[in-house]
C-alpha cells in the first residue's frame, strides 16, 4: 500500500500538502496517555468510509499512542443522528474529531461547540457552508465534476440528452460536484441537455429506479452521470437491465468493488476515483499536530482524483488508485 500511494502522491501533485505541517510534532504528545479521536463519517456500514476506516488505524497504529473510534449514522441522510454523534463526542472530551457532514448547514453548530471546547476538528470528504473547522481534507468537487462533464460530453459526441444521479441534496461535497458538471455542460457543450436530475440518498435500488425510470422517460437519453458510488452502481444496474450497454454511456465516482466490477465489463465507461485512504491518513496526523500546537498553514486541501476509464484502466496509476 505504501508504494502505491506514494506513486499517486507523486503523480497527483498531492506531495503539496505534506508542506501544510511539521511531523516533528507528533514526538511531543507520545508521552501523554493514548489519544482517542472519533472518526465520524456520513455513514459507517459502506465500503468507502470502511476504506477510511482502515487507513485511519493503520496510521494511528503508526503513531502508536493514537485510537480511533469510528462513529456514524446508518444512512447518510440521517443527518439528526450525525449531528447527535457530534454533540456526545463534545460531551465524551474526545481529544480530537475528523468528520465527514452530512450536511454542510447542520453540521456548523456542533463543530463551533467542539472548537469552542478546544477539540480540533478536521473535516473531510464533505465539508460544511462555513469554514469553522481547523481543517478540511477532500476532492476539488467543482473540479471533479467538471471533468466529469468533459468525459461524458466526449463520449456522447458532444451532443445530446443526460441525466443525473446525485446522492444527496444536502451535503457539501453532493452539490459542489452538481455545480461542477453543469457550469462546465453549460459552458463548453451548448448542444448537450441535461434532462433530469434525482437524488438517490446513497441507495442503490433508489437509484436503479430512478436511472430506469430516467431511460424510459427519455428515448433519447446518450448519458447518464452518478455523482458517488451508489449512484453509479445504480445506474449500472439500470443500464444493463434494459439492454442500453451500447447506447447510454456511463459515467461514475468512486472506486468500490461493483463500480470496478461495472467498469470492466464496461457498463460504465469511466469513474472519477477518490483518495479516501490519504484523506484518512493525514487527518489522524493533523489532528495531532493540531493537539501540538502546529495549524496547518492552509486550511483547504485538495487530495486530488485519478480519471480512470476504460483506455487507463490498467495503467499502474489507474491500478493503485482502484486498489487503495
Amino acid at each position: 500500500m505504501k508504494k502505491k500511494l506514494s506513486f499517486i502522491l507523486i503523480t497527483t501533485n498531492i506531495l503539496l500538502l505534506l508542506g501544510c505541517y511539521s511531523s516533528s510534532a507528533v514526538q511531543e504528545y507520545n508521552t501523554y496517555d493514548k489519544i482517542q479521536i472519533a472518526l465520524v463519517t456520513k455513514m459507517v456500514d459502506s465500503i468507502y468510509w470502511q476504506t477510511i476506516k482502515k487507513a485511519a488505524e493503520e496510521k494511528a497504529a503508526e503513531l502508536g499512542n493514537v485510537e480511533i473510534i469510528h462513529l456514524g449514522p446508518a444512512t447518510e441522510s440521517d443527518i439528526a443522528t450525525q449531528v447527535s454523534i457530534m454533540e456526545t463526542c463534545i460531551v465524551d472530551e474526545y481529544d480530537g474529531i475528523i468528520l465527514s457532514a452530512c450536511d454542510q448547514d447542520a453540521l456548523i453548530i456542533p463543530v463551533e461547540k467542539a472548537i469552542a471546547t478546544d477539540i480540533p476538528v478536521v473535516m473531510i470528504d464533505s465539508g460544511l457552508s462555513s469554514p469553522v473547522y481547523d481543517a478540511f481534507l477532500a476532492t476539488d468537487n467543482i473540479q471533479a465534476g467538471a471533468q466529469c462533464a468533459d468525459v461524458l460530453a466526449e463520449l456522447i459526441g458532444g451532443k445530446g440528452k443526460i441525466g443525473i444521479i446525485n446522492f444527496s441534496a444536502s451535503a457539501s461535497n453532493a452539490i459542489k460536484r452538481e455545480l461542477g458538471f453543469k457550469n462546465q455542460i453549460e459552458a463548453k457543450y451548448p448542444d448537450i441537455e441535461i434532462v433530469e436530475i434525482k437524488y438517490c440518498d446513497s441507495d442503490p435500488l433508489q437509484a436503479t429506479t430512478q436511472a430506469t425510470n430516467m431511460i424510459v422517460a427519455e428515448p433519447e437519453l446518450k448519458g447518464i452521470w452518478g455523482v458517488n458510488a451508489f449512484a453509479t452502481v445504480g445506474i449500472a444496474n439500470a443500464v444493463s437491465s434494459q439492454n442500453k450497454i451500447d447506447e447510454i454511456f456511463v459515467v461514475g465516482f468512486d472506486n468500490t468493488e461493483p463500480v470496478l466490477a461495472a467498469l470492466e465489463s464496461g457498463t460504465i465507461q469511466a469513474t472519477a476515483v477518490q483518495m479516501p485512504t490519504i484523506m484518512a491518513s493525514e487527518s489522524v496526523q493533523m489532528v495531532i499536530n493540531i493537539l501540538n500546537g502546529d495549524y496547518p498553514k492552509q486550511k483547504e486541501i485538495d487530495t486530488g482524483i485519478v480519471m480512470v476509464t476504460l483506455d487507463n484502466l490498467y495503467d499502474e496509476l489507474s491500478q493503485a488508485a482502484l486498489h487503495q
